[in-house]
C-alpha cells in the first residue's frame, strides 16, 4: 500500500464528514441488518464485499446472495408532510476467496420543508457494479478492496398528492438524467479466532451522483469500526461504531450498534441487535432489529430481518436467499 493511500485512510478516519445527502450505510444484509448493523466484523458472506471486502477470506469457498429490503420513516398513508422517507434496495453477489463481484441498486426518497412551507420531495440513487479482490498479508490478517462502478442520479421537486405514499411514488416517475463514475471501498480484517476486529472505509473517490437544488449530490466517505467475539461455537457477539459523522437528509449520523447471532442446530438461525445515532441531538431514539436463517436445503439459506423503533411508523424488513459451499 503506497503512502498516499496510507495517508487518504487516516485522513478518513479523523475528519468529520458533512455531506448534503447520503445513503445509510444499514441498506444491504439480511444478516448484518438483523443484528442490527453491527457486521464489519462479523461479515463472512457474500455481503461482505459491501460491509467489510475482506470478510469474505473468513467465509465458505463460495457464495452467494440475492436480496430486497425497504424501510420507511413516518406514516406513509398520512399527509404528504416533511421528514416522510421510504428507502429500497436490492443487492446480488457472488464471493469467493480471492475474488467477489456485486451489484447493488439503492434509493430513498423523501420529503423535506421549503421555503414556501409546502413539502418537497427529494429522491437519491446510486446503482453499484463492485469487483472485490483479496490479499493476505499475513496469517490473520486480511485486506480487501471493492472497485465500483456508480451510476446514480438527484432529482427534487414538487410533492403533489395527498398522502404521503402517492407523493413518493409521484417522485420516483421524475424524469432524470444519471451520473456515473468510479468509487473504491478497502476493508482490512484481523482474525484471532474468539476475536475479530475489522475497519471498512466506504467511497474513498466521493463520486458525485447529481445535483439537487443548486447542491452537489455525493456518496461521501465512511469509516467504521467492528469488533466481534466468539464466545462458544454457534454463537457470536458483535459491536460497530462509525468514526467519521456523515450528512443525512435528517441531520449528521455517527452510528453504533450491537448485536449477536446464535446458531439453534443445523437448520436454524437466529439473530437480534440495536443501534442508535450518537450525533442526535435530544433523544436518540434506538432502531432494534430481529432477524433469523432457515436451511432450505443443504448450502441454501432463507434469511430475513425486521426493524422497528418506537415512533410510529419507522420499520424496515428484506429477505434473501443465501447459498454458501
Amino acid at each position: 500500500m503506497s503512502r498516499r493511500i496510507l495517508a487518504a485512510l487516516l485522513l478518513t478516519l479523523v475528519t468529520p464528514v458533512f455531506a448534503s445527502a447520503q445513503i445509510v450505510m444499514e441498506a444491504i444484509g439480511e444478516r448484518a441488518l438483523g443484528m442490527g448493523g453491527a457486521f464489519t466484523a462479523v461479515a463472512d458472506d457474500a455481503t461482505a464485499v459491501y460491509w467489510n471486502p475482506a470478510g469474505l477470506a473468513g467465509g465458505q469457498p463460495y457464495g452467494a446472495t440475492i436480496e430486497w429490503n425497504r424501510s420507511q420513516f413516518g406514516d406513509l398513508q398520512g399527509p404528504a408532510v416533511p421528514g416522510l422517507t421510504r428507502r429500497k434496495s436490492t443487492f446480488t453477489g457472488f464471493g469467493s476467496w480471492p475474488l467477489g463481484l456485486s451489484y447493488a441498486q439503492l434509493q430513498e426518497t423523501s420529503l423535506v420543508p421549503s421555503a414556501s412551507g409546502e413539502p418537497r420531495g427529494q429522491v437519491l440513487e446510486a446503482r453499484q457494479y463492485g469487483v472485490t479482490i483479496l490479499q493476505t498479508i499475513v496469517t490473520g490478517v486480511v485486506v480487501g478492496s471493492t472497485l465500483k462502478y456508480v451510476r446514480g442520479y438527484g432529482v427534487s421537486g414538487p410533492a403533489e398528492a395527498l398522502t404521503g405514499e402517492a407523493a413518493l411514488d409521484r417522485l420516483e416517475e421524475i424524469e432524470r438524467e444519471a451520473r456515473s463514475g468510479f468509487d473504491l471501498d478497502v476493508g482490512v480484517m484481523l482474525d484471532f479466532v474468539k476475536v475479530r476486529a475489522g475497519v471498512n472505509l466506504k467511497n474513498l473517490r466521493e463520486p458525485v451522483l447529481g445535483e439537487i437544488d443548486g447542491t452537489d449530490i455525493r456518496l461521501e466517505r465512511q469509516a467504521r469500526l467492528g469488533v466481534a467475539v466468539l464466545p462458544t461455537d454457534g454463537l457470536t457477539l458483535a459491536m460497530d461504531v462509525d468514526l467519521n459523522t456523515v450528512g443525512l437528509r435528517d441531520g449528521l449520523r455517527r452510528t453504533i450498534a450491537f448485536g449477536g447471532e446464535s446458531r439453534l442446530g443445523s437448520r436454524l438461525s437466529v439473530r437480534g441487535g440495536v443501534r442508535w445515532n450518537l450525533e442526535a441531538e435530544g433523544s436518540r431514539t434506538p432502531v432494534g432489529t430481529v432477524g433469523g436463517s432457515v436451511m432450505l436445503w443443504s448450502g441454501f439459506w432463507l434469511d430475513g430481518h425486521y426493524a422497528r423503533s418506537r415512533l410510529d411508523g419507522d420499520r424496515g424488513f428484506g429477505v434473501a436467499l443465501r447459498a454458501g459451499y
